[in-house]
């Protein structure tokens, strides 16, 4: 109201000149009609009495009014200073610190509280917020922005828990933290930023405290005690003994708990804080572990460790490092497994895995595997795209498991049967009667898939790269048997997953199942030929990764009628093969004296991989090489084939690229990349690989 009545003073008391002059006009005009019509007035006295009024009217106008004004002028100028005085003094003693900035982040205003925090008596006028606070204004905006996007009727509840807080809401200075909130100001068409600063350095700290004293669970497992036992006869009991020494040590150190629950197996619960020393030092408990030894046989010990902070009881934590420990396993042994929120990271696999079966666990998977059966309508059986002998192999040793166990079972085989390498194997197989209707392509598969349908997956645990992926997802129960390791946990845990890396092959595997289900009597000579073939793939003739129950293999499937001569005939290349390969040995070089990489394009060849692979296996022929990589670009994906003779993990490498492995032969595929780019990857994995073991050592020396 009060603003009302000033703006209304002011247009009146504040009135032009001309207004005056037409005040003056009007008592001109009256003046002239009353000396006109009223002829005895006096036109002296008339004029002086208009004049009179004309000065009084005027006078008050002026008066009365230029005087409100004057006195709401005066209000209003007091009102103002005084705010500006309060609004002064709460700017320089509101506690809570900031500070305005511009578009190219320099200060134009603060407060005083923002002076002190930073450490500064004098002002701050001008100076650049990056440099003063470290904060990335650009970043600082957008998820300020982000923030007041969401719901307006839902308030954003800020948490100060340090995996909550992003990097670009924090800043640190004058010895505290803060979190910071950002809001737009406009003024005079220009924009600005206010950015507001909360103490929460005691939250912090309590944030922190509860982070590293959060309770991290691990089981470990010792690899391969059990099966030394089979093979090696010794007394290893001192050994044993000092596994279980060492590992005490290591925990009490740590501030934890160990306790052994089984036969060399135990569980072990610390801090976060001390998970975080045995990140940055690698687990180097697993070094200490390699030290012990069995002298007898020569045999180095290995463990393998999964640990979990993921979840909000210590339940949850539990079942999670068991996850972790299979997963741990299940990639080989001789290694950490460690499940946090940001995911499931992996440390050690130094060592190749030895063969950690035994004839009862083929057992065990072959009544597991009966369970699933007799409540199968039908089977379906599949492996990989652009299947290699052991996938071919695998996928017809498991089909005749199954109709020799359950007749009635339909049982088809997804595959493609146009593959050159299905055509080079199985061009006998499939004149026979009882596989005519046997093979199937990925689309048709899908036909077959009902509710019930029993999905069994052979030399794969990867779904992306099956023969057919929607098939695999959207089967009714899964089964998976492969040697390969295992990168990743699945969306939906299988019924039954057998995963052995230390296996030569999934024809190895399968091999060892069909021993504990058929009769002994029993003669498969082409099924036993293709599985044959599929761990002389796997294993370059018996020459690499090979065990003893890789031998027991051959030799069960050698008395199945497998023909190791006809079994050589698949591996005859073409002569477009042939040509690729050659292409290869002229692009060859030498990289950090003993590693051989060679790129080429594709060219031409119906089975470009399979002569990638063929061409590492040959390069590692040449002397004093220890790995061999062989690179080629199909379409706009290149891919790598990586192979060692067992002194350089190439595992590892190429699982920086995000492919996998084994030990000693691995793969990988760069989508989306030039020959060029992908070997600027590849010898940068290499690089980085023998870092991390030269700082490894560096560590470990300085330890000693």
């Amino acid at each position: 109201m009060q603003s009302k009545k000033f703006d209304k003073i002011t247009r009146i008391g504040e009135l032009p000149s001309r207004i005056y002059i037409i005040l003056g006009l009007i008592m001109m005009g009256l003046n002239t009609i009353l000396c006109v019509f009223v002829p005895s007035i006096d036109t002296a006295i008339c004029g002086a009495v208009f004049i009179a009024l004309y000065g009084i009217i005027a006078l008050t106008i002026y008066f009365v009014f230029h005087h409100k004004l004057n006195v709401f002028r005066y209000e209003k100028y007091a009102s103002d200073e005084q705010a500006g005085s309060v609004i002064y003094a709460f700017r320089n003693q509101l506690s809570l610190p900031y500070a305005v900035v511009n578009e190219k982040g320099k200060i134009i205003t603060s407060n005083t509280a923002f002076s002190e925090a930073l450490g500064i008596s004098g002002a701050v006028f001008n100076l650049d917020i990056n440099q003063a606070c470290g904060i990335n204004l650009d970043e600082l905006i957008k998820i300020s922005s982000e923030e007041k996007g969401q719901d307006s009727e839902l308030p954003v509840i800020k948490s100060v828990m340090l995996q909550d807080i992003r990097r670009a809401e924090m800043a640190e200075f004058g010895g505290k933290k803060y979190r910071m909130e950002c809001h737009s100001l406009s003024s005079k068409g220009k924009l600005y930023q206010m950015i507001v600063f909360f103490d929460i350095t005691e939250l912090y700290d309590v944030s922190l405290l509860y982070k590293n004293n959060l309770t991290a669970v691990g089981y470990i497992a010792v690899d391969n005690l059990d099966e030394i036992a089979q093979y090696v006869k010794v007394n290893y009991q001192n050994e044993t003994r000092q596994v279980g020494i060492t590992l005490r040590e290591w925990a009490f150190k740590m501030g934890g708990i160990l306790c052994e629950y089984e036969n060399n197996k135990f569980i072990i619960l610390f801090t976060q804080e001390m998970l975080s020393e045995c990140i940055k030092n690698k687990f180097s408990i697993l070094n200490e572990i390699h030290k012990i030894e069995i002298s007898e046989a020569n045999v180095q010990l290995t463990v393998s460790i999964g640990i979990s902070t993921v979840g909000a009881t210590l339940e949850e934590r539990e079942h999670n490092a068991m996850i972790a420990l299979d997963m741990a396993l299940r990639r080989g042994g001789d290694q950490v497994a460690l499940k946090n929120p940001q995911g499931t990271f992996y440390f050690g696999a130094k060592t190749k895995a030895l063969q950690k079966r035994t004839r009862g666990q083929a057992k065990i998977i072959c009544a597991k595997l009966s369970s699933l059966l007799e409540n199968a309508p039908n089977v379906l059986v599949m492996g990989h795209r652009s299947p290699d002998f052991d996938c071919i192999g695998a996928c017809i040793g498991i089909t005749t498991l199954i109709r020799n166990t359950y007749a009635d079972i339909d049982v088809k085989i997804v595959a493609d049967t146009q593959n050159e390498n299905f055509k080079a194997c199985a061009s006998r197989l499939i004149e026979l009667a009882e596989y005519k209707d046997t093979f199937v392509d990925g689309v048709s598969a899908l036909e077959y898939n009902n509710f019930g349908t029993l999905l069994i997956i052979v030399d794969a645990n990867n779904f992306n790269i099956l023969e057919s992926p929607e098939l695999a997802r959207s089967a009714f129960t899964k089964v998976i048997i492969d040697h390969h390791i295992k990168k990743e946990e699945f969306e939906e845990e299988p019924a039954l997953a057998y995963i052995d890396p230390s296996a030569s092959s999934a024809c190895e595997l399968i091999a060892e199942m069909l021993e504990e289900t058929l009769s002994p009597e029993a003669s498969f000579k082409e099924e036993a030929s293709i599985m044959m073939s599929g761990i002389m793939l796997d294993t370059k003739n018996f020459t690499r990764t090979v065990g003893m129950r890789t031998f027991a293999a051959a030799l069960y499937l050698k008395n199945l009628g497998a023909d190791t001569e006809y079994a050589r005939t698949f591996f005859e290349e073409g002569f477009d093969e042939y040509l690729s390969a050659s292409q290869f040995g002229s692009a060859a070089k030498i990289y950090r004296d003993n590693i051989a990489i060679t790129s080429v394009a594709d060219a031409g060849s119906n089975n470009a991989r399979v002569v990638a692979a063929k061409a590492a296996d040959k390069l590692l022929t040449i002397r004093n090489i220890r790995a061999a990589f062989a690179l080629i670009l199909v379409g706009s994906t290149v891919n790598i084939s990586a192979r060692s003779d067992g002194s350089i993990n190439v595992q590892l490498i190429l699982e920086q690229l995000g492919g996998g492995g084994h030990f000693d032969m691995a793969g990988a595929a760069l989508a989306d990349t030039t020959l060029e780019d992908a070997e600027a990857m590849l010898t940068a994995a290499i690089d980085n690989h023998f870092e991390s073991i030269k700082a490894e050592k560096n560590e470990n020396s300085n330890e000693n």
